[in-house]
């Protein structure tokens, strides 16, 4: 399982507040911009696939759930309207995935330790007339990694579900993967007719290239039917992700070398340069020479220069130097060991 990144944006936010001061605005703006980006996304600070299952009543979701899980995860029913609260199946110890269930108010929650990459969330019958439901899924759409609509051969030209919902999704393709249940109570040439009749809709819908596959999660004899091909397609977006993180790692770990470059940390602090520093303040000329020996540049060198022949500013501008660079150094470590573990991850 792939390292949660909020580890890695803490250190980021802590190194932006210690940079000021030391740090040229851009790069600090630019830092505290690509925070703020990568929170928002938050299925990214995960190191797992996010999947959402959503639909109308009886199309098959809580199985679908449970072909996923490899048990009985979700309770299934006759009866309908079934599911009427959200579910989520999430990894123990995955403090993003945690957070962003607690912040969709989603109370019941299944953990797994299980070697998986998968966190799913079963939404609620969206035709259901509770406008809760509608509110929760689409506040949760925008989360996921990947969106898996199920639809069951009777009700998939539901005009509440097309007209009323995903008409207004198609900016969210890309994470839409459409999938026909329970094809075990048709024959092949009923499967083919189904899915080209679907496939025609969803385009009418304004999906582009719309993904359908064809899958009978719980069928009446029998193994799982299709799942295995739902599990390729999530694959290839974990994979997809994988990559994402590794151009987010280094984002994150260059915006901290930026945020110190001007203060040049990279040389240190040795004891000498105290001494030195403190000796020349009340000479501009060699203090000048004094921070070109030790590569002092940018905002830091001019509050040293501005300091007037007084050492406790310069003091305390150095000390923030060195407290930076830590910050920094232990940023670097930590996005070594994020992409370490994504590398392992991959194979």
């Amino acid at each position: 399982m792939l390292r949660d990144l909020t580890p890695a944006l803490d250190l980021l936010d802590l190194a932006i507040v210690a940079s000021e001061g030391l740090a040229s605005d851009a790069d600090r703006d630019a830092a505290a911009s690509l925070a703020h980006a990568a929170r928002r996304r938050r299925e990214y600070l995960s190191g797992v696939i996010v999947v959402a299952i959503a639909g109308g009543t009886g199309s098959g979701k809580s199985s679908l759930l449970n072909a996923l899980a490899g048990r009985e995860i979700a309770s299934t029913s006759a009866l309908r309207p079934h599911t009427d609260k959200p579910l989520a199946w999430i990894p123990t110890g995955d403090d993003a995935i945690s957070a962003m269930v607690e912040a969709l108010d989603i109370d019941n929650v299944v953990e797994h330790d299980e070697a998986s990459s998968l966190a799913v969330v079963d939404l609620p019958d969206l035709d259901s007339v509770s406008h809760d439901h509608r509110s929760l899924v689409e506040a949760t759409l925008p989360q996921m990694d990947a969106v898996i609509w199920v639809f069951d051969p009777v009700k998939y030209h539901d005009p509440s579900i097309h007209r009323e919902f995903l008409t207004e999704m198609t900016e969210y393709e890309s994470v839409f993967i459409f999938a026909l249940n329970k094809i075990d109570c048709l024959d092949e040439a009923e499967v083919e007719a189904v899915e080209a009749h679907l496939g025609g809709i969803l385009k009418l819908d304004g999906f582009s290239d719309p993904e359908l596959l064809a899958i009978a999660a719980a069928p009446t004899d029998g193994e799982p039917i299709g799942v295995a091909a739902l599990e390729a397609s999530l694959e290839r977006r974990l994979v997809a992700k994988r990559a994402d993180r590794v151009k987010l790692i280094a984002d994150i770990r260059r915006a901290g070398r930026r945020l110190s470059a001007d203060a040049n940390v990279w040389t240190g602090t040795p004891d000498d340069a105290y001494e030195a520093i403190r000796a020349a303040t009340g000479d501009a000329e060699q203090l000048s020479e004094v921070l070109d020996r030790f590569e002092i540049e940018g905002p830091l060198r001019a509050e040293i220069e501005s300091s007037s022949g007084e050492t406790d500013p310069v003091d305390l501008w150095l000390r923030r130097r060195a407290e930076l660079a830590a910050i920094v150094a232990a940023l670097g470590v930590t996005c070594a060991e994020i992409a370490n573990d994504n590398a392992e991850g991959t194979t």
